[in-house]
């Protein structure tokens, strides 16, 4: 498909703005920055574009947009960050009286298309930040990324790589408000992790253990995931399959052996489940190691 794309550039004059032209090096080894700015945008400015190479994430510290993203039109307000693939068709505008202000970058390169795609999992590409936007995190790394990019050097590449991946790490982490302390984790939340630990080798279910810890299973499920980053089914999954790998390792048990020491009677299944979770066979696996 062909690139196209209509503008109008109405932002004012101590707007700033850096075009890059990375190396083939920086494309095929890191994150890199294609376009980074800060801009204070009146009406009419907008930009309406398809079939771009690029990510884009704006960050809004004043003033009113609007994003049409998918078919979906949403207000982008003060504290509001949105993530997009820019291949996808957009159309953002200033909607605003005063100027429409914001950081954003365009950027591409290693798992930009993964952390998108994370991003994207509840299909909303806008989300709203806490606290005032000049004091949030995501604010911070942006202004070193931009500073970045006005006196380059030698490291530039490389630094900008790895604040680029600090960013798309802290916008999951906010959107998703898994920016919490150990000590905020619910009590049963452990409470389960430690039976799950424990209990690995048994067969259990979300039902079984809604009926343990009287929470609801989808209420669990959600917890879970939240706090330790895995439905609770899933990390017994887990728990069975690094068990695995430290028998094939450290043990002279027979594979079928080890399928039944982690609690899983169906050797055949046990071996695809290896092999999707580690990309290899248990035979394989226990050759290697």
């Amino acid at each position: 498909m062909t690139y196209w794309q209509k503008a109008d550039y109405s932002w004012s004059t101590d707007s700033e703005r850096h075009i890059l032209t990375p190396t083939p090096k920086s494309q095929r080894l890191f994150y890199y920055v294609q376009e980074i700015g800060h801009f204070k945008a009146q009406q009419p400015y907008f930009t309406e574009r398809e079939h771009l190479p690029s990510y884009l994430i704006k960050f809004t510290l004043q003033g009113e947009g609007l994003l049409q993203y998918k078919n979906q039109t949403y207000p982008i307000k003060s504290g509001d960050l949105f993530f997009i693939d820019c291949q996808e068709y957009q159309y953002y505008k200033t909607v605003s009286e005063d100027y429409w202000e914001m950081d954003w970058v365009h950027f591409s390169g290693a798992q930009s298309a993964m952390f998108y795609e994370e991003f994207m999992k509840n299909d909303c590409p806008v989300f709203q930040t806490d606290g005032p936007p000049q004091a949030n995190s995501i604010y911070l790394i942006l202004e070193q990324l931009l500073h970045l990019q006005s006196q380059p050097h030698a490291q530039t590449d490389y630094q900008s790589s790895i604040l680029l991946h600090q960013l798309l790490n802290e916008v999951l982490l906010q959107k998703y408000q898994q920016d919490f302390s150990y000590e905020a984790i619910p009590k049963h939340i452990l409470d389960m992790r430690a039976y799950l630990e424990e209990h690995f080798k048994e067969s259990l279910s979300l039902e079984s253990l809604e009926t343990r810890f009287h929470i609801n299973k989808y209420q669990l499920n959600k917890e879970f995931s939240k706090y330790i980053g895995l439905p609770p089914i899933k990390y017994q999954i887990n728990k069975k399959i690094s068990h695995s790998k430290d028998l094939l390792r450290y043990s002279d048990k027979s594979i079928k052996e080890i399928s039944l020491e982690v609690g899983l009677e169906n050797f055949a299944y046990f071996s695809r489940l290896f092999k999707k979770r580690t990309g290899l066979t248990p035979s394989q696996y226990r050759k290697i190691g």
